[in-house]
């Protein structure tokens, strides 16, 4: 502990800041979900106004601290384009508590 005492104060600062980043992020990391993927897609569903050709759902972390985050995405292909779509929505949704964060609309 010695060393630490005689340490200037910009080291003190720089490791009391490490310590804080590196729990805030080991705490929001290593938490669980509330909802799993399928439950995330039939809420995020509930929010688009067309059928969707393709799905995809991800998990990820959002903020500080970190909270999970299930990322849906619903989209249409474009029809005689090379990629492109012709719908395609996104919705953010709460991993623990399975709220609506946000809704991205891109026809």
């Amino acid at each position: 502990m010695t060393w630490f005492r005689q340490s200037s104060i910009p080291a003190r600062m720089f490791l009391a800041l490490m310590v804080i980043l590196i729990g805030g992020y080991l705490g929001g990391c290593l938490g669980g979900t509330g909802i799993s993927g399928s439950e995330a897609v039939r809420i995020a569903s509930g929010e688009i106004d067309f059928v969707p050709q393709h799905t995809n759902a991800e998990l990820g972390r959002k903020g500080f601290p970190p909270t999970a985050v299930w990322g849906i995405t619903f989209w249409i292909e474009a029809k005689g384009t090379d990629g492109g779509f012709e719908r395609r929505t996104a919705v953010e949704i709460h991993a623990d508590s399975g709220v609506v964060i946000a809704v991205h609309h891109n026809p």
